[in-house]
């Protein structure tokens, strides 16, 4: 049986008492959990590079972006081929978790759904990889789960290089749907002799509901935490040859196996900003355009785009070009 039949018939609820846990369906309506022993869902955000950028520009030339292949990603990557970046930075609105309505896994009402939004350096491509260059990255990851009534609370994270899995946010900083948070990733800087590299940080700011998408440099937070990390950890440094502003269909912690079923995020702008070491900022002109690539969920699932050079721009899709 197709995976793409599974979706079908499991979203109907006629696999219902015989499937295993795959995307989109509910371990909790097979009775192996209840709502009262509910632990809260995350996902595993697990680091798959996909192939170096093969074009320049807004084109959409990723090798695994191809009809042909598939992603889990959808976003831009802008390239920084001197490896001279200093800082990273984007500010979403969260967006609301909804169930699908159309494609293979819409309507699964004991379904779980989710997706992540982050920004990242040297955490999309494997442009760094035979450097053995580490990554970092922070983001929001929305749910939807049907067991329990459906919008969950979002969840944020950062990972730091040589970190395994993602961490939460110390300080009691907590985030929920329509806030405008702000991460600023802070890469380091090489010492004299080009070897010796500052510590990185990641920095969070929540504005709350009732601001503007677009955040002026002097407006307060409500919430903020600069969480502070080591510049090389587990044998990795960051090589500082990228940015990516993400949207992602991570697999959910236990069941590494499958992505699990995309969300309907309706959509989500990223206002993106890159700072050199020289303090020049970069606008996103030449970045490179990915999306989300699922056949078993109904094909190409983002349509993303870089919107005047300053946003990334992604809606929830379903459809099979």
């Amino acid at each position: 049986m197709k995976p793409a039949t599974l979706f079908t018939l499991m979203a109907s609820g006629a696999l219902a008492a015989a499937t295993p846990a795959i995307p989109g369906y509910s371990a909790r309506a097979r009775g192996t959990t209840t709502p009262q022993q509910h632990v809260p869902l995350r996902l595993l955000h697990t680091f798959t590079p996909i192939s170096t950028v093969t074009g320049k520009g807004n084109s959409r030339l990723f090798a695994s972006s191809s009809s042909s292949k598939e992603s889990t990603k959808g976003g831009a990557v802008l390239a920084l081929p001197n490896n001279n970046l200093s800082t990273a930075q984007a500010t979403i609105r969260i967006p609301a978790a909804k169930m699908p309505t159309a494609g293979p896994t819409a309507n699964n009402t004991v379904g779980e759904y989710a997706a992540s939004f982050w920004v990242g350096i040297d955490s999309a491509t494997d442009a760094c990889a035979d450097s053995g260059a580490g990554s970092l990255r922070a983001g929001v990851d929305i749910f939807w789960d049907g067991t329990l009534g459906g919008q969950q609370r979002p969840f944020a994270w950062y990972q730091g290089p040589g970190q395994a899995g993602e961490v939460g946010f110390d300080e009691g900083f907590s985030v929920a749907e329509g806030d405008v948070v702000r991460f600023t990733l802070e890469a380091g800087a090489a010492g004299p002799d080009g070897k010796e590299v500052e510590a990185v940080a990641v920095v969070a700011e929540n504005f709350g509901r009732n601001v503007s998408r677009v955040i002026r440099k002097n407006a307060v937070p409500v919430k903020r935490v600069r969480q502070v990390l080591p510049a090389e950890a587990g044998g990795k440094r960051l090589c500082r040859g990228e940015a990516a502003w993400m949207v992602e269909d991570f697999p959910l912690q236990g069941r590494p196996e499958f992505p699990t079923a995309l969300v309907n995020f309706t959509s989500v702008t990223f206002n993106a900003g890159v700072v050199l070491d020289d303090g020049k900022e970069m606008d996103l002109t030449d970045a490179e355009v990915l999306d989300i690539r699922l056949e078993a969920q109904g094909g190409r699932l983002t349509s993303c785009e870089v919107v005047g050079g300053a946003k990334v721009r992604c809606a929830r899709v379903v459809r099979d070009d």
